[in-house]
């Protein structure tokens, strides 16, 4: 009788803690300000926006797959220069943690994987044009970490900060060699994608 009583009672403990999983759809848009490492370019400005779920898994926990089309790259320095333009699509799993109940401040953290979807990556050399989309690399590994807040009504605002692990060229630096008198050094260094961004989202919220 105990057993019965005892598996009784976790289904229902189980069963409550499943009815408080809530599941919130939202669209989320802001700027990007974009760079590539170890190239001698300046930041650059765009956009990103894209969808998510948030899953509400625990009072200060969920879970927020995402999927957002971003325009990143970097501006060239110098005037009349090519601006380097990478456009992803970008698949996230983030984790949203709140740490005071009640209390909109949250903190994210996760990884995601960003497909190229389109660049400008071109050069024009003694009257040929030589076109090396084919030699960047296809897809980047990233890790996102940002901090936001959310308002009762369905707004909220945040920061984020994503890093590249991949690098973006895919071996554009074999052109590079040492004993070409133009050679440069940072060809052989790793030119990653870091971008900052600062932007808005809202939620769906059907149950109401």
């Amino acid at each position: 009788m105990k057993k019965i009583i005892l598996s009784f009672a976790l289904l229902i403990a189980g069963t409550t803690a499943f009815s408080q999983v809530t599941f919130k759809p939202g669209v989320r848009t802001g700027a990007n300000f974009a760079n590539i490492s170890n190239i001698d370019y300046d930041t650059k400005t765009d956009f990103y926006f894209g969808t998510f779920l948030e899953m509400q898994l625990a009072s200060i926990y969920a879970l927020q797959p995402e999927i957002t089309y971003s325009r990143q790259g970097a501006n060239s320095n110098i005037s009349g220069g090519r601006d380097l333009e990478l456009q992803y699509v970008g698949l996230s799993v983030i984790n949203k943690f709140s740490p005071i109940p009640d209390v909109g401040l949250h903190f994210l953290i996760g990884p995601g994987i960003d497909i190229k979807v389109g660049d400008n990556i071109q050069n024009d050399y003694s009257g040929y044009y030589y076109d090396y989309n084919d030699d960047t690399a296809p897809v980047d590994i990233t890790f996102i970490g940002g901090i936001g807040y959310d308002f009762p009504f369905g707004l909220s605002v945040e920061a984020r900060y994503k890093q590249g692990i991949i690098d973006y060229d895919d071996g554009f630096s074999e052109f590079g060699d040492s004993s070409d008198p133009y050679y440069d050094e940072d060809y052989d260094k790793n030119n990653l994608n870091g971008v900052f961004q600062i932007g808005v989202s809202y939620k769906f919220d059907f149950s109401k």
